[in-house]
């Protein structure tokens, strides 16, 4: 029995369904394995097998004997049975709040396919039932993250979006204007796009089976997903292909997204002509993008004014495909690809001209004992320092990982990340928190309110300057952004320094108290006074 068909029966009996496959006449192996599923099932406290496990196994399962060369047989299917019993087991006791088995199935499903076409349609929903069509799109996509999307409807109907590794364009038939983008990194992935899809589920707080239904004219198995912090939803899943084929959101301050793949093909790859820049007749060109590619390095050290410096090993399985300049700051471009995409990672260097200035959203980092800037998030993470006179910049869609490899071997020296769960000072006064009020917070984040929640330094700026004016602010903040410094940021907890004189406080301590990702907010936890 092939794992698909073993997900969907123990899929089938966790719903209270009698599966297929017990009004069937079953090989012996497959009998022996459905069975020992079935006894795994009724387990409730879970204990962790002992040395005996297969052999008592074995003798639960038959009381028959095998005899000659039916025994190296025989053996095969029990080790068989007992190895999925034990990772049903496992998934029982370690996720007891996820359903590992669908959450399994999508993420290898994915891996299988190559590229696939769709009709995207994204609609949403008031309280009143009212529905309204945000989009209706025309989607090309593949594994190595090229696209072609086409609006069919909406207020963006004939426009055209593509990316094939090398160039980004956008043509916009109502302005009669073609947009030349840079093709990496690129942040702008569109709604529902199956691989980010998937990824999000996996980090849900909890997955759990909420029925089935027929969706567009296919089986589905409906998911109720919670991440964390946030309010759950729905994801249909095909139970043919195991890949998602409709999203429904919460209902957020009256409105509900839906977002669904009216029809669905996998292909081997996006149409070659497609991926083929051509600006229709009467199109004004308008090119973003300033760097200009070169040949060699001996080429981009005559644009920039300087020798780039390469890194003495570039991370196992990525090779310098491409060299460009960036004609507006004297940037040496390296672009590094793998076999699986045109590109991977992006080294850029140049000579500094100022300090380096942390993202607010940063963790703050070092590379060879100098000041870094790491960004986490989602799809484009980044290494940033300064280093003899000189700025470098490390970024990709890659894990972490990987970027700390290059960024080590080109500063000679050791990148280090605070930990999330490093002990920070504590504060001299605390501030009390709300709780349930927090928790509201994040989701009213979640919907697209009040973004600047996720900016320490300006969840800093409106404390700091409320309690200076405790009746209200108008106008302007009394203390300016610009003079509130991140010190600390380890992804979870953070210190800002206020360089104001009139501020009364001198420090103030933040933290993630909903959600421990790029997408949480900030809470004030404390702070320390200006004036003892």
């Amino acid at each position: 029995m092939d794992e698909r068909k073993l997900s969907q029966y123990i899929d089938h009996l966790n719903a209270g369904k009698k599966p297929g496959e017990h009004n069937k006449k079953l090989q012996e192996e497959d009998e022996i394995l459905l069975a020992a599923v079935r006894k795994a099932r009724l387990l409730r406290e879970v204990e962790y097998p002992d040395d005996l496990f297969k052999q008592r196994l074995v003798n639960s399962l038959t009381k028959r004997k095998p005899q000659g060369n039916q025994l190296r047989k025989f053996a095969l299917i029990c080790t068989s049975a007992a190895a999925a019993v034990l990772l049903f087991v496992t998934a029982y006791y370690f996720l007891p709040n996820r359903d590992a088995g669908i959450v399994y199935a999508m993420e290898n499903a994915l891996k299988e396919i190559q590229a696939y076409h769709g009709i995207l349609e994204v609609s949403e929903t008031n309280g009143l039932g009212e529905t309204v069509t945000q989009s209706k799109r025309e989607v090309w996509a593949d594994q190595k993250g090229n696209y072609y999307i086409m609006d069919l409807e909406g207020t963006s109907k004939g426009t055209i979006t593509a990316n094939n590794g090398e160039q980004k364009w956008q043509l916009q038939p109502e302005k009669k204007t073609a947009y030349l983008l840079p093709a990496f990194p690129d942040a702008s992935v569109f709604t529902f796009e199956l691989g980010n899809e998937i990824n999000s589920v996996t980090k849900a707080q909890t997955v759990k089976k909420a029925g089935f239904e027929i969706i567009n004219g296919r089986n589905t198995t409906k998911l109720q997903i919670t991440p964390e912090g946030g309010d759950p939803y729905f994801l249909w899943v095909d139970d043919e292909t195991d890949l998602p084929l409709q999203r429904v959101s919460a209902m957020q301050n009256g409105i509900q997204i839906k977002a669904e793949y009216t029809s669905m093909e996998f292909i081997d790859e996006i149409p070659r002509n497609l991926l083929v820049y051509d600006a229709p007749d009467g199109y004004e060109e308008v090119d973003t993008n300033l760097e200009q590619e070169v040949a060699s390095l001996e080429e981009a050290e005559r644009m920039a004014g300087f020798t780039p410096r390469l890194p003495d090993r570039a991370a196992e399985g990525y090779t310098l495909n491409r060299i460009a300049v960036e004609k507006d700051r004297a940037a040496v471009k390296l672009y590094y690809s793998t076999g699986d995409s045109a590109y991977a990672v992006l080294l850029t260097q140049s000579e500094t001209s100022e300090d380096l200035a942390p993202s607010s959203a940063a963790i703050l980092g070092s590379v060879n004992h100098n000041k870094a800037e790491i960004i986490t998030v989602e799809p484009v993470r980044s290494i940033r320092w300064q280093e003899d006179g000189m700025e470098y910049s490390i970024l990709g869609t890659v894990p972490l990982e990987k970027l700390t490899i290059f960024a080590e071997s080109l500063s000679k020296g050791k990148v280090e990340i605070p930990a999330s769960t490093e002990t920070v000072r504590e504060p001299k006064i605390k501030v009390k928190v709300d709780q349930p009020a927090e928790e509201n917070e994040q989701k009213s984040v979640d919907a697209g309110h009040s973004p600047w929640k996720l900016d320490p330094v300006f969840v800093t700026q409106v404390f700091a300057s409320l309690l200076l004016s405790p009746e209200g602010i108008v106008g302007d903040y009394p203390i300016a952004y610009e003079d509130i410094e991140i010190i600390l940021n380890n992804g979870v907890d953070a210190i800002a320094e206020i360089k104001d004189e009139k501020s009364v406080v001198k420090y103030v301590y933040l933290k993630r108290l909903v959600r421990q990702d790029d997408t949480g907010i900030w809470t004030v936890v404390g702070y320390d006074p200006a004036q003892e």
